[in-house]
């Protein structure tokens, strides 16, 4: 396989259990967008259009069995790591790699069509009379009417095992599914990730020590702030009586009271809940915009100024939004401005605009109290 081709069908191979579109469905022209540029052509001779699935009832997580192919073995339960709608194949965990890798796209990849998905187990009978537990794998499988989440942008459907290697009983419970024999509802893998806990290193703190109370508060009545003894030795200075007396300690904490005026105030962590408070403060006002709006809109009718026009609620959470958009921008400008006067940008204007009125008086005064010095080079006119 060249390198373009495998990184095409690297580009198109997903971990992702859900349907968020049905762009594998395009024809080569119009997939610009999907995986990359490079992916406009076919990804693999012989993979049409036409050929490739579009509901996908295998899907990352499921528990599968390869039954054709060099690699088949029915009685080994194997898990799906990726699948590639562009090609229909399907990437096995436990199988030799290709590369020097063996994870995602570099595993062995095998057909849709040779693998069957597994139902679970159940109590099947045996040849001896004593029912037994078995892997049940689903022959056929169908699906319900897919429907679209437009909160969460993907498409859903059931799946069902409409065929299976033992026949079961019908296990179907779907209200909106009519009952069909030996069809069972098949469970989609579970999404959920297990956190990872990374080990604590040499510079980690550990939990039960981030919450050992190591510090507890000093009230100003109890030593070293309060010395209820009066000097004993006057005309000592600060440092020999602090030496002297056992109340005063130079290496004692900081009182607790003076925490928040001593704290800093552009921490990133105050930062963060300025940014915060002014975020609320902002979708508060657009709530506040778009609720008038909406109030003005019941009130419109015949004879307005809207000349008998009716506003819909989406036209007047749109013009509610416009004159929120409009407020943020005038209070950033009164920002600005109050942030510059409090600079002392007012009183610099100020100064500068008297110093430019001192220059001009100067220059008007110098003019008017001209006298040219008498030279040779200097004629009067004489007069006519």
């Amino acid at each position: 396989m060249s390198r373009l081709r495998a990184a095409r069908e690297h580009a198109a191979t997903t971990k992702s259990t859900l349907t968020r579109d049905f762009k594998h469905l395009l024809s080569p022209t119009k997939l610009h967008g999907y995986a990359s540029s490079v992916l406009v052509r076919e990804p693999r001779p012989g993979v049409r259009q036409q050929d490739r699935i579009k509901h996908w009832n295998i899907v990352p997580g499921d528990k599968v069995r390869i039954i054709n192919g060099p690699y088949a073995d029915k009685n080994t339960v194997r898990e799906v790591a990726s699948v590639n709608k562009l090609t229909n194949k399907v990437y096995i965990k436990g199988l030799p790699g290709k590369g020097r890798r063996a994870t995602g796209a570099h595993l062995k990849p095998e057909h849709y069509s040779n693998l069957q998905l597994l139902v679970g187990k159940y109590e099947v009978p045996s040849t001896s009379g004593a029912p037994a537990i078995e892997n049940v794998w689903a022959t056929r499988l169908s699906s319900s009417k897919p429907f679209f989440i437009r909160k969460h942008g993907v498409w859903v459907w059931n799946r069902y095992a409409a065929a299976t290697s033992v026949a079961l009983p019908s296990s179907d419970t779907a209200v909106d599914v009519p009952a069909r024999k030996n069809r069972i509802r098949i469970p989609w893998p579970s999404t959920k990730k297990e956190a990872k806990t990374p080990k604590p290193g040499s510079y980690d703190t550990l939990p039960e020590d981030a919450l050992a109370i190591t510090w507890s508060p000093i009230h100003p009545s109890t030593p070293p702030f309060f010395n209820p003894q009066p000097r004993q030795t006057p005309g000592v200075n600060d440092l020999e009586e602090a030496e002297a007396d056992p109340y005063l300690d130079a290496n004692a904490p900081i009182e607790h009271f003076l925490a928040a005026e001593l704290s800093n105030p552009h921490s990133r962590t105050k930062k963060q809940k300025r940014w915060q408070e002014r975020l609320a403060a902002q979708a508060a006002l657009k709530e506040e915009f778009v609720k008038r709006e909406m109030q003005r809109a019941r009130r419109t009718g015949p004879g307005t100024e809207l000349g008998g026009r009716r506003i819909t609620p989406r036209e007047s959470r749109r013009i509610g939004t416009w004159k929120w958009q409009n407020a943020l921008v005038k209070m950033k400008a009164e920002e600005r401005q109050r942030k510059w006067v409090a600079r002392g940008g007012e009183e610099a204007r100020k100064r500068r605009q008297e110093r430019s009125a001192r220059k001009l008086r100067r220059q008007a005064e110098r003019l008017q109290t001209l006298v040219l010095a008498k030279e040779k080079n200097q004629v009067v006119p004489k007069s006519a």
